[in-house]
């Protein structure tokens, strides 16, 4: 019968022609072909479709074994039918060991999938961009280790300007906090930047509504993300709507951008022309060259950057262009690709939120090794079972069974167990998942309709099968048969060396990672309790915002009332992780050619005694000498870099930025940024704050808040009350450690829980063995500690031979990994002895179970074949 137009599904049509015969075809295809076509007219092609495959596999049905023998040419098919029968009944026959080898491997699974989800988010990172290969942000080194992500207004207008390699270029501010308003809905949002007009021509961020090409094109517009145009207009058209910015500004929204993907190191939820900042910004109005403020990307032609040896051209070009403008220092500038932005980027003044490569290295070879102690398990726990399957492997052979055959028989009873295990896995992945989720601050998604997934899912599980499976198959398959069947059977030494081997591998992995989660603890516990020469508690901060800047004087006033805020000071920027600094910086005996990056924090003289610093030397500031505007308190490093010690530094001359005055105190060096960084030299002065910051009683936390927003209220009400905690900012800065150390201790105790049932494998295979052994030891009146430790002798050699090369290899990781961080701990030999005792510990209560089992067994049970 001819085709119909259009045609139903094609995969659908070829079933139908392979299973069935030429007679039943024509009435078949005939028939279904008419039902497909009414189906379409009356209820759409989806239907149609989904009725014609439906009536396809009703059809073929009858047909589809015996077309299936017809067409087979061999009795392939037969012979894989029988294997998965035979499969079956063995696992259902020994529910126990089944259920060991199916929940081991589907452990190791799902824990492999989790690992592997995080892994590809990681790797994900700004790849959705169609040119993100062709994108570079511009970052500078400006010697003495001050790494910065940021670059000067001017600079990528300029490069382009000189550069024809480049299309196009983007900046962005830094991130600010603003508050915006819409009818009675006030929110503070605080990811919010200022971006160029050409945006959303560089970055491929969708827009829902609005024109790409228009959206920032005017200083009065504003994109939103969908997620924050619902937060403040519902689900009204947010366009054309006008939002109000910090109580003196308007915006009109221009474009709704879709929420921005997760695995984007921009993470944004306004943008702001970068025309309104403009207006007030002088670096911006000026395109100053000099000052390091904004995020610079530069977009250049395909292939320019696609090596590095093309990018180490395109800095090189860079850096001439800078030193042909007469500056008055030479950093060195470095082209950073958008898709390295997040796993490689160790900058300052940079982003929030980047990850580590070191730790998705790391997490993938852990997702290796407990798949491969998944797999030893299952290889374990099948050779246990071997004098078991002896007989059945012997009568095979009698009947006339090959050894490939046999092989064929136990891999594909390896690969249904695999693929029962990929079953139950995708079940953990999908129960366990917003766990996972909560534990690493995700949005990981698995998703079984992406067919890659899918795909490599399927293809992990067979090979998985096919390596746990092999070693089994093939020992199984070696037996004699005359050897087996008279019940002589005897295991080859280098088979059992083999198998301990195997478990030798389970118990390096397993205290290897005792040692790193130990290790990895104690070094977070040690950054989070480091006294940082500052007293970090009972410290909260509030900014300046609206009237509070032209109320300064009544809002001290007002602290100064109460006894909860008597203690406060007022700050430019806090000491948790400064990123201002200046090369501007000279005293006597300078030399000309040092440009040394030197931060500074604008305070008064109660920032002392607010955070508790330690003055070394000379004196603090004071308010009843108007001198001390233009003096300057340093810390030791400053001291030792100007060449002083901590007594010949005072009353030494120094000019900051313009300001010229005389150091006048020396104070304690303390941490003012993360502790992966050392202490850098550091300039105290006074004046400009605009950070409130209260030392409050103990124990008086919420009474100070609320006296605070009274206080608030009363001075600022268009403003919300918006404060936190010193410590908890310093808490969040070690937050993805805190992440990965959660995640780490996780998949420790999986790998352990593995192990242990690798441990049991041996444990059944070697009481196995032993059994008659028992039996006869027993009869002449061996006690039960002393059956236990015959057999527990065996697996302390292998325990002691995994510590042997555990221990030295985890200590020389672990090292090697807390070099990263400047301030360290020492691994103590405690760390290694806790992880000894643990495999000791685990391996006694694993076996001792088997062993017991055995030696409980009734002599003439054991010994009835003898």
């Amino acid at each position: 019968m001819p085709a119909k137009n259009p045609r139903p599904p094609k995969l659908a049509d070829r079933f139908l022609q392979w299973f069935c015969s030429e007679e039943v075809l024509e009435t078949l295809q005939g028939d279904l072909y008419e039902l497909y076509e009414k189906g379409r007219e009356k209820h759409g092609k989806l239907w149609a479709d989904f009725y014609f495959i439906t009536g396809v596999i009703g059809a073929c049905r009858p047909f589809a074994f015996k077309r299936i023998k017809h067409r087979s040419n061999s009795n392939i098919f037969i012979m894989y039918n029988n294997y998965f029968k035979i499969a079956w009944r063995s696992l259902s026959n020994n529910k126990a060991y089944s259920a060991l080898n199916i929940s081991g491997l589907a452990i190791g699974l799902a824990s492999a999938i989790l690992i592997m989800l995080w892994v590809g988010n990681e790797l994900s990172y700004d790849t959705f961009h169609p040119n993100a290969e062709s994108i570079c942000r511009l970052t500078a080194d400006a010697g003495g280790g001050f790494n910065a992500a940021v670059s000067p207004a001017g600079m990528a207008q300029g490069l382009q300007a000189e550069m024809p390699e480049i299309e196009a270029t983007v900046r962005l501010s830094k991130p600010v906090t603003a508050l915006f308003e819409y009818d009675e809905k006030k929110f503070e949002e605080t990811r919010v930047f200022y971006a160029d007009s050409n945006f959303l021509q560089v970055f491929a961020f969708p827009l829902v509504k609005g024109n790409a090409k228009t959206a920032l094109g005017f200083a009065e517009g504003v994109l939103l993300t969908e997620s924050t145009a619902r937060k403040y207009f519902g689900k009204a058209d947010a366009i054309g709507k006008v939002i109000r910015k910090d109580n003196n500004s308007t915006f009109t929204v221009t474009g709704v951008l879709k929420d921005v993907p997760v695995n984007s190191h921009l993470q944004f939820d306004v943008i702001l022309p970068m025309a309104s900042l403009a207006k007030t910004n002088s670096d911006l109005i000026n395109k100053v060259w000099g000052n390091f403020n904004f995020y610079s990307y530069l977009k250049f032609n395909e292939s320019v950057v696609s090596s590095p040896e093309g990018i180490g051209r395109m800095e090189a070009r860079v850096d001439d262009i800078w030193a042909s403008k007469g500056m008055n220092f030479q950093p060195r500038f470095h082209l950073q690709r958008l898709t390295d932005i997040h796993l490689h980027s160790d900058l300052q003044i940079d982003l929030p939120g980047h990850g580590n490569v070191q730790y998705v290295n790391t997490f993938f070879i852990i997702a290796i090794f407990i798949l491969a102690v998944a797999c030893i398990n299952f290889m374990n726990l099948a050779t246990a079972r071997s004098a078991r399957r002896a007989r059945e492997v012997g009568l095979r052979k009698v009947v006339g069974a090959t050894r490939q055959q046999l092989v064929g028989q136990f891999l594909t009873e390896s690969v249904v167990v695999s693929f029962i295990s990929l079953l139950l896995a995708i079940g953990l992945v999908y129960l366990f998942l917003p766990v996972f989720n909560n534990l690493a601050d995700k949005a990981l998604r698995f998703d079984l309709s992406n067919t890659r997934l899918l795909g490599a899912l399927l293809v992990v599980a067979f090979l998985t099968g096919i390596v746990s499976g092999s070693y089994p198959a093939l020992f199984l398959s070696s037996f004699r048969p005359i050897a087996v069947l008279r019940g002589k059977l005897k295991q080859a030494g280098g088979n059992f060396n083999f198998r301990n081997s195997l478990v030798v591998f389970q118990l390096i992995i397993s205290v290897s990672l005792v040692v790193g989660a130990i290790v990895s603890h104690n070094q977070l516990t040690f950054l989070r309790n480091k006294n940082l020469g500052f007293d970090k508690s009972n410290l909260l901060y509030m900014s300046m915002k609206g009237d509070l800047w032209s109320k300064k004087e009544v809002l001290e006033t007002r602290l100064e009332e109460s006894p909860l805020f008597s203690d406060f000071t007022v700050v430019s920027d806090l000491p948790t992780n400064l990123v201002t600094g200046n090369i501007d910086v000279t005293w006597e005996g300078k030399d000309p050619d040092s440009k040394i990056v030197i931060p500074d924090i604008r305070t008064d003289e109660h920032f002392l005694d607010v955070f508790q610093v330690e003055l070394i030397s000379g004196r603090n500031f004071s308010e009843e000498l108007t001198t001390d505007e233009n003096n300057f308190i340093v810390n030791e490093k400053a001291v030792q870099v100007m060449g002083f010690d901590k007594e010949t530094a005072i009353g030494q001359r120094l000019s900051f930025n313009e300001q010229r005055g005389m150091v006048i105190g020396v104070v304690k060096d303390f941490n003012f940024k993360p502790l992966q960084y050392a202490i850098e030299p550091l300039v105290l002065r006074i004046g400009g704050g605009g950070i409130v910051v209260v030392r409050i009683p103990a124990g008086k936390t919420e009474e100070a808040i609320a006296n605070l927003e009274a206080i608030n209220e009363e001075l600022n009400p268009a403003f919300p009350l918006a404060y936190s905690f010193v410590d908890k900012d310093l808490d969040n800065q070690y937050r993805g450690e805190q992440r990965i150390t959660a995640i780490f201790k996780l998949f420790t105790v999986l790998a352990i829980f593995i192990s242990c049932l690798g441990l049991y494998g041996l444990s059944a295979f070697i009481a196995e063995q032993h059994t008659k052994e028992i039996g006869i030891r027993k009869v002449l009146g061996a006690s039960m500690m002393g059956l236990v430790n015959l057999l527990l002798h065996d697996f302390m050699k292998l325990v002691g031979i995994a510590l042997v090369i555990a221990i030295p290899s985890s200590w020389y990781l672990m090292d090697k990994w807390l070099q990263d961080f400047t301030y360290r701990i020492d691994i103590a030999w405690w760390v290694f002895l806790g992880a000894a005792f643990c495999a000791v510990a685990v391996t006694i209560l694993t076996v001792s179970y088997q062993v017991i089992k055995a030696a409980l067994m009734n002599p003439v049970t054991s010994l009835r074949s003898e």
